[in-house]
């Protein structure tokens, strides 16, 4: 099986959305560009990410308003990035320590790209193992 980098698996496309926007901006923009997830910026400069999943959890089944919620109040922080040189067996190590499904990929402080488990999983079936050991 051939070496990957992170670079040769990640989503290069990613969303941003300032801290202060509200839910029902977030939502609008994933549903219109078929993603699951934005990062969420503070001063221009990452600072979370927001999942469909957090929508569904954080705020749907808890009854909110989405016009009344910031992005900053359901954001998962501290994000967990990873660089673009990095090989792939990291990012899967990554995500399973830290029980996350995506990760930022930064170089000298730009964000370059995305790598989700999807990716990794496409590229690399064998990563299941890392992501989900056999208990």
């Amino acid at each position: 099986m051939e070496l990957l980098e992170v670079r040769d698996i990640m989503t290069p496309k990613v969303l941003t959305e300032d801290e202060d926007a509200p839910i029902t901006k977030v939502s609008k923009d994933m549903e219109l560009s078929g993603v699951g997830s934005i990062v969420i910026t503070k001063g221009g400069k990452p600072v979370g990410i927001v999942t469909d999943r957090d929508i569904a959890l954080k705020v749907t089944i808890k009854n909110k308003i989405p016009s009344e919620i910031k992005a900053k109040e359901i954001m998962s922080s501290p994000l967990v990035t990873i660089g673009p040189d990095a090989p792939q067996e990291r990012a899967c190590e990554l995500m399973a320590d830290n029980n996350i499904r995506r990760l930022l990929v930064m170089e000298e402080d730009k964000i370059v790209g995305i790598i989700s488990i999807r990716n990794l999983l496409t590229k690399n079936p064998l990563c299941i193992k890392t992501l989900y050991p056999a208990e």
